[in-house]
């Protein structure tokens, strides 16, 4: 169930709200002191200048998919677009090293897909990182959406990258994982997806490649 209904019931929620709506300790304590320094009408305003789109759990843009998941964010911020079609996405998920061949299966897969894209980020949606991937999103955001559940300004951790794989997952009918090593990233995808009732498929590599060694485990 959400814990918040209203974007101004999550922002005027307390710490020990927040924290039991699943924030985590420093998100929860950017959005309380972004509190304490500005208005809702302020953040509301923030939103519309970066082009960031929030939508509650009860709205109507919310995604059907995201609601079936056990602990659904109770905002979602987007720039781009969201449709009822996205509900059939595939996750595509793999190492940060890729070699050769796991690009090559990525694009394959991604190409006879044909599908839009949605980047689910760890972060505030005003300021993108690296800067080097500006004109990826931009991109991205017009023919899909670049996602997060945290607000503006909030910058990422490694306690924020494992709930965000949550929404990779709970985003999708399934997740693929095209190449990993022993990571944390993958391995937290494929768990959040087995723990959502969503497929997990790997694609096999060689058994000599580090870059396989997961995705040959899990086979």
């Amino acid at each position: 169930e959400p814990h918040f209904g209203k974007l101004e019931t999550v922002w005027n929620a307390s710490f020990r709200g927040l924290k039991a709506a699943g924030l985590e300790d420093r998100p929860g304590q950017e959005i309380v002191a972004a509190r304490n320094n500005s208005s809702l009408d302020d953040e509301m305003a923030a939103l519309e200048r970066a082009g960031v789109t929030a939508v509650t759990w009860n709205g109507a843009g919310y995604t059907a998919r995201l609601k079936e998941i056990a602990d659904p964010p109770s905002v979602v911020f987007y720039k781009g677009t969201l449709l009822p079609s996205d509900e059939r996405s595939v996750a595509i998920v793999g190492t940060r090293s890729p070699t050769t061949y796991g690009r090559e299966a990525a694009a394959l897969l991604a190409e006879n897909w044909l599908g839009r894209t949605i980047a689910v980020l760890a972060r505030g949606l005003e300021r993108l990182y690296p800067k080097d991937h500006t004109g990826l999103f931009a991109q991205i955001q017009e023919m899909g959406a670049v996602v997060s559940e945290q607000p503006l300004g909030v910058r990422p951790d490694s306690r924020i990258f494992p709930r965000r794989n949550r929404l990779i997952s709970g985003l999708s009918l399934g997740s693929v994982i095209i190449e990993a090593e022993m990571e944390v990233g993958p391995r937290h995808t494929v768990y959040h997806a087995l723990e959502q009732g969503r497929e997990a498929c790997c694609v096999s590599g060689n058994i000599s490649s580090l870059a396989s060694d997961f995705t040959d485990r899990m086979i």
